[in-house]
């Protein structure tokens, strides 16, 4: 067996294993794990199987193998960061739209406790003079004893 696909097979095994520990410990969501657990199969399926990467660089007019796996390997890293843009795209959303509910409700609370103040401002000034009973409830003569 060439050096190369050993090599190609060590580094495959690496990256699975690396993998399935990440989303052991949750470091990685297993949306994005599908994606580097199918490349690392198909490395080793590749490095395996050497004559696929002959047909499939045959089948579409490339010349060497090398250099469909250098292709491939570009276009599945411009489809990752593709997907990973429209990613943060849907986050800067979610916060935008989260920083807009947080300015509401901080407006909504800076107004309930302005009613709230004026309400116990208004109580006190009609509670603290005695000789001012206007607005409190009338006491019965009887009861005054």
């Amino acid at each position: 067996m060439a050096g190369w696909r050993i090599l190609s097979i060590v580094v495959a095994c690496l990256v699975l294993f690396v993998v399935l520990e990440m989303m052991r410990r949750r470091k990685l969501r297993e949306k994005y794990a599908g994606v580097w657990l199918v490349l690392a199969v198909g490395v080793v399926v590749l490095a395996l199987v050497p004559q696929a990467a002959d047909f499939m660089a045959r089948i579409t007019g490339v010349q060497t193998p090398s250099n469909f796996v250098f292709l491939l390997a570009g276009v599945v890293l411009a489809l990752v960061a593709l997907h990973l843009s429209t990613e943060v795209g849907h986050l800067e959303e979610e916060v935008r739209t989260s920083v807009e509910e947080i300015a509401l409700l901080r407006c909504e609370l800076a107004d309930a406790q302005r009613a709230l103040e004026e309400r116990v401002a208004a109580l006190e000034a009609r509670t603290a003079a005695p000789d001012n009973v206007k607005g409190l409830p009338e006491v019965s003569p009887a009861r005054a004893r």
